[in-house]
């Protein structure tokens, strides 16, 4: 994807939840929630390629040239995201 959109940063893929798992950002769907997805023809299992119906939690991080975290924004619930605007704003002031 970094490629193909011609990005001159790196991006995380973080394919297994591996990194997210790490910074306590990654859940396992209950059993629960895991026949709703089912019910939906969703198999995260067969889908992500892991077994483990993990998830990472939806985060954006800023991060400026010297490594120090400048913005976060993470919440468990998917619906809640910020404005693309609001993550702009906070890499102009990394870059500025």
């Amino acid at each position: 994807m970094a490629t193909k959109q011609k990005l001159t940063f790196p991006i995380l893929w973080d394919e297994r939840s591996t990194v997210a798992e790490a910074f306590g950002l990654a859940f396992t769907l209950p059993d629960d929630l895991k026949q709703v997805y089912l019910g939906f023809g969703n198999d995260l299992a067969v889908r992500h390629g892991d077994p483990s119906w993990r998830l990472p939690v939806p985060s954006r991080f800023v991060v400026d040239a010297s490594g120090i975290v400048r913005f976060v924004q993470a919440d468990p619930d998917y619906t809640h995201r910020p404005e693309p605007e609001t993550t702009l704003e906070a890499l102009r002031r990394v870059v500025d």
